[in-house]
């Protein structure tokens, strides 16, 4: 019998228009193993803590609680499909307690694997926001500037992020050749997070 595998759509929560990515993954996976390929999805930088929130319990790195006083559970050790269990099934992934992008998470639907690599990403759209822009506000004021040369802070602001911001770039193939190094790139970012 063949292991089942998710899709999973990953929205950044109030954004207009819509930031997503669609990834295929085993159910198998841990939520580490969540973890990093949405920071591959939306080539985020992994340099801010995360959790998830799921069922009303929450799952991350267990280093986050140094004092032991959280009820965290471990990302490293609880697979996907013992919480991800039926379509349409929603939860929370944080990524940076400062900025607070939340990730709404639904759980599409049950596939057959067909790919030579999982996890992999199937679909998207747009850029997601710069890391440290100040979260949703940030966000809607960096576009504002990014808009307009006239603007006050425009070269300041093009400075800080380093070139133009293209609102509507998504690359799958560049995500997806992230994807087909996975376990490599997993095992460095498990390294620097434990």
């Amino acid at each position: 019998m063949n292991k089942k595998y998710l899709e999973l759509k990953i929205q950044l929560l109030d954004i207009k228009p819509s930031v997503y990515r669609t990834i295929q993954i085993s159910a198998d996976a841990t939520f580490f193993d969540l973890h990093v390929s949405i920071q591959f999805a939306f080539d985020w930088e992994n340099s801010h803590l995360h959790s998830f929130m799921v069922n009303d319990k929450e799952i991350g790195n267990l280093e986050m609680d140094e004092f032991g006083e959280m009820d965290i559970l471990d990302q490293s050790e609880i697979q996907l499909k013992e919480f991800l269990v039926f379509e349409k099934q929603k939860c929370i992934y944080i990524y940076d307690f400062g900025d607070n992008w939340e990730h709404e998470i639904t759980l599409m639907k049950f596939i057959e694997p067909n790919s030579s690599y999982y996890p992999k990403c199937v679909r998207g759209a747009r850029n997601r926001p710069p890391e440290d822009c100040g979260g949703v506000w940030g966000f809607e004021q960096f576009k504002e500037i990014m808009g307009s040369r006239k603007h006050p802070e425009f070269k300041e602001m093009k400075a800080w992020y380093g070139g133009m911001f293209d609102e509507e770039y998504f690359d799958k193939s560049a995500v997806n050749s992230k994807f087909q190094e996975f376990e490599t790139f997993k095992h460095f970012m498990y390294e620097a997070e434990y």
